[in-house]
């Protein structure tokens, strides 16, 4: 090909690139004016924060997406729509429609097998002034626990960067049981009191990862009551214990949400330590981690992943890890119990319908777990395994208020259904 030609086919490849690149440019179209319609309680400014960009800005696609998920990941709407507009002057208008779940709710929840049960009541508000602020005040009793519980959360909207901030007490009576073979051998009864802060990710954003530990300090105590147990059975331990525990975390990833569906993948770990307030109360530390993956395939499919793992060096009874049917679903509280543990998850969630007003998901599903007091034997000794099935009715508008049902198999003598209300 002759050296004119050439320069010629270049002069032309450029000029068409160009007007690419000018098009892409001219499809990003900067935003004049944002309004918020059908926002019933969150306060404008808290919608604001969450978007990626402002007026003025030329987003593109990417942005817009993201900003949708940052508002579902709220969690207190049941509704995100965004609308752009040419107005008669050519000014660009985005319209974003955000409807409110109803989430200042009392509560009444149940949950339980044939076996054990577990009544809760309280008031909860995930959406406290309209400025995301979480507020918990809750009771709960049952045949292993009754607890007391105030907790308060600032969310990243109204702090520095992406700060977060806790305050939460608890008093309570916790009973422990330890198994034989699925058969209670003994008891033990601890009076619980704790109080504790906690700061979160100053510096993390949801898409991009940046090291940003969390950071938390409590105060508790626990104090053995042979009155709350059943005197049949032998008393396991007797002590009383205070510490002041410091706990730093961190995690990478986000879940994305859209209503009560999930899409995205996180991995967490941790350590804390335990400084004792008393002679009894000896040094003692902990290490967590874990990890879940979620897909959502399409508006019906979604697949689940999930793992859990942990170890504590303390000998207290109440300060151990204790299995129960919210990790594997068939077994009672305490039946598999330790220093150390670990939990799987693998489930098929299928939501047939997933309207403001009514949802409905089905869910197939498998759970493992063990719990030793040495880690290193986790993994050499038998699992705890259970299978099962589930359905579940929920309204989105109002997000705490829904029906499940859990059918499973965990071997012989497990308990074969699971309700929550």
């Amino acid at each position: 090909m002759p050296v004119t030609y050439k320069i010629l086919l270049r002069f032309v490849s450029f000029l068409i690139l160009t007007c690419l690149h000018i098009t892409s440019l001219s499809a990003q179209r900067r935003i004049d004016s944002i309004s918020i319609v059908k926002n019933w309680r969150t306060k404008d400014k808290i919608i604001l924060r969450e978007l990626m960009f402002q007026k003025g800005d030329c987003p593109d696609s990417l942005l817009y997406e993201q900003s949708k998920k940052k508002l579902w990941n709220l969690g207190n709407l049941a509704e995100v729509k965004f609308r752009s507009d040419t107005l008669a002057n050519g000014n660009l208008h985005l319209e974003i429609t955000t409807r409110d779940a109803f989430t200042l709710v009392p509560i009444l929840a149940y949950s339980g097998n044939k076996e054990e049960f577990n009544l809760t009541l309280g008031v909860n508000d995930n959406n406290f002034l309209g400025r995301n602020i979480g507020l918990d005040l809750v009771g709960s009793t049952g045949t292993n626990k009754v607890s007391y519980n105030l907790g308060i959360r600032i969310p990243r909207q109204l702090l520095y960067k992406n700060m977060t901030f806790g305050f939460s007490s608890s008093v309570g009576e916790n009973v422990y049981t330890t198994y034989n073979n699925r058969e209670a051998v003994a008891h033990l009864g601890v009076k619980q009191k704790s109080i504790g802060f906690n700061i979160g990710n100053p510096y993390h954003t949801d898409f991009s990862y940046s090291f940003s530990p969390n950071l938390g300090i409590s105060v508790f105590s626990h104090q053995t009551d042979t009155s709350i147990v059943d005197q049949t059975l032998p008393i396991r331990q007797e002590y009383e214990i205070a510490y002041l525990s410091f706990r730093l975390s961190e995690s990478i990833g986000i879940i994305n949400m859209l209503r009560h569906q999930k899409d995205g993948y996180l991995f967490d770990m941790g350590t804390s330590a335990g400084m004792g307030l008393n002679n009894q109360s000896t040094f003692y530390y902990t290490i967590s981690g874990g990890a879940q993956y979620h897909k959502l395939f399409n508006q019906v499919v979604q697949l689940s992943l999930q793992y859990k793992t942990g170890f504590t060096s303390s000998d207290f009874l109440s300060l151990q890890h204790h299995l129960g049917a919210s990790d594997i679903k068939g077994i009672l509280y305490g039946q598999v119990a330790g220093k150390a543990y670990y939990t799987g998850y693998l489930g098929g969630h299928f939501t047939y319908i997933n309207k403001k007003w009514f949802a409905i998901e089905h869910s197939l599903f498998m759970n493992i777990g063990n719990a030793t007091n040495h880690y290193g034997n986790l993994y050499t000794s038998n699992p705890v395994m259970a299978v099962g099935t589930g359905v579940e009715f929920r309204i989105p508008m109002i997000p705490w208020l829904y029906l499940r049902f859990h059918f499973t198999y965990a071997g012989k003598g497990s308990n074969w259904f699971n309700m929550e209300f």
